[in-house]
């Protein structure tokens, strides 16, 4: 019986951490939420600040990255780097 108790705490815990972190800033989510519904010639960036930037509708890719990452900049994100390309996650 404590074993389940504890399952179900931790579900709990993990499902609050999910949407908390959701809600942690409304205006990153919400932006990458729009920019996934963009079509090609599109890039994401994000700060370790956590402020992004995002751009879509570019002439190609290296544009659109380059808008995003000055976007970021513009917003007061600190270390801006591109996590997505046309829907694709980039390591950096």
């Amino acid at each position: 019986m404590l074993k389940g108790n504890i399952l179900i705490l931790a579900t709990i815990a993990i499902v609050l951490g999910i949407s908390g972190c959701q809600n942690a800033d409304p205006g990153t989510y919400g932006l990458y939420k729009n920019y996934r519904l963009q079509s090609d010639n599109k890039a994401y960036a994000i700060g370790t600040n956590k402020i992004a930037g995002a751009a879509w509708g570019a002439s190609n890719a290296q544009e659109a990255q380059d808008l995003a990452i000055e976007t970021c900049i513009k917003l007061g994100g600190e270390n801006c780097n591109i996590v997505d390309i046309n829907g694709s996650s980039v390591n950096y």
